[in-house]
């Protein structure tokens, strides 16, 4: 039930935590004006930089915890981990991260990578939308145990050599995963992220080289604008989507645009 939509690139750097951000961001707009249900959030990335966007301090439950835990048939268990995210991202319920979440990258327990997909089971609404976050980390037991959980992926790439191969990594990946467990993941897209304002020559080769492989899946229609005011709201620990102005415009647009893209409730 719901969307669970996973921003996922095999590199760091390229904007995947902001992507993360912008959709939850959007959708929270979209709950706020009436059209859409609870927005949920989960970090799976160590590092916890959408839990630190969030306004979420020494969580007391976290996705450490929470897949760390033997659920023996359980299901639903993810509802005892969900925290509320600060004041300004008020209506955000969210699994935060924590450094120790590393540690399950060498949890050897039978059925891992499926512990949170059962642990989700049951806790989100027709009209419910859920944004992860993964780490950049290829074929990690993190990574797998999120994509298992997802329904789509939205891939972040930066007009560069880093964007290029984080994103050939990621759908490498994404590949793996569904012929290894048979999971009808959907690419949403490939999104062209942290793009300048003019256009240079690395830019226009990457971009060319990202949609002549993979074809519709590259989507600059949705590309994300650098602006240093996605800096700003992440150090401020806001949702762009409460600024005003021409860049938080554009900003706003683009990650609604790429909800939109992925289905999620409107």
């Amino acid at each position: 039930m719901g969307k669970r939509i996973a921003s996922y690139s095999e590199k760091g750097g390229v904007g995947k935590s902001a992507t993360a951000a912008g959709m939850v961001a959007a959708a929270r707009r979209r709950r706020l004006d009436g059209t859409a249900g609870t927005v949920y959030a989960a970090d799976l990335d160590p590092r916890g930089t959408l839990t630190s966007e969030l306004g979420i301090n020494a969580p007391a439950f976290t996705m450490n915890d929470l897949l760390a835990m033997d659920p023996k048939g359980e299901r639903g268990l993810a509802a005892e981990a969900l925290t509320d995210a600060s004041e300004d991202w008020s209506g955000v319920r969210v699994i935060a991260a924590e450094r120790a979440l590393a540690n399950r990258e060498t949890d050897q327990s039978t059925g891992f990578e499926f512990r949170l997909r059962h642990a989700l089971d049951g806790v989100l609404g027709q009209d419910d939308d859920l944004i992860f976050d993964l780490p950049p980390r290829a074929g990690g037991k993190l990574v797998t145990a999120a994509l298992l959980a997802a329904t789509h992926v939205v891939i972040p790439a930066t007009l560069n050599e880093d964007g290029r191969i984080g994103a050939k990594e990621a759908m490498e990946t994404i590949e793996i995963i569904r012929d290894s467990y048979g999971h009808d993941l959907q690419v949403v897209a490939i999104v062209p992220s942290i793009v300048p304002g003019g256009k240079t020559t690395l830019a226009d080769a990457i971009g060319k080289h990202l949609a002549a492989t993979y074809g519709d899946l590259y989507r600059d229609d949705l590309a994300i604008p650098r602006h240093t005011l996605r800096e700003q709201t992440r150090y401020a620990c806001v949702p762009v989507t409460s600024q005003t102005g021409r860049e938080a415009a554009a900003l706003s647009a683009a990650y609604d645009s790429i909800l939109t893209a992925a289905g999620a409730t409107k």
